[in-house]
């Protein structure tokens, strides 16, 4: 997605990303940001900026897998004998978890990003 600045951005277009975000970050089908926006006042603006925010932590909450934490077990790894019994089954739970984990840190890297831009979007209306 290439993010434009807010000056260059219709109030359509920025209308159009807060629902592709929320849609993106599984936000209700009955949440007011899949609704027509007010990108015309400050309080709406404000709103939608409190909406997407709560809704990344929300995906994030919802959605992070609830496996062992890669790190966690790497730690026990290191104090493990090399090439013993407990050394293999920490490797093998250690590659486990980074399988759950990975492909949900590359699409929070990829939310995140969208969600920035679009923030300093809605950020820089409410400054106008």
């Amino acid at each position: 997605m290439i993010y434009l600045l807010m000056s260059e951005r219709r109030p359509e277009d920025l209308h159009q990303s807060v629902i592709e975000f929320a849609r993106a970050v599984d936000a209700p089908e009955d949440s007011f940001l899949l609704k027509r926006l007010s990108l015309g006042d400050a309080e709406g603006l404000q709103s939608i900026i409190d909406g997407i925010t709560l809704a990344l932590i929300s995906f994030c909450y919802h959605r992070h897998p609830r496996g062992e934490n890669v790190h966690e077990v790497m730690e026990l790894l290191e104090s493990a004998a090399p090439g013993s019994k407990d050394a293999l089954d920490l490797e093998q739970r250690a590659d486990d978890a980074a399988a759950l984990q990975i492909p949900f840190v590359v699409t929070i890297n990829r939310l995140v990003e969208e969600y920035y831009h679009l923030r300093q979007s809605l950020e820089a209306r409410l400054a106008s």
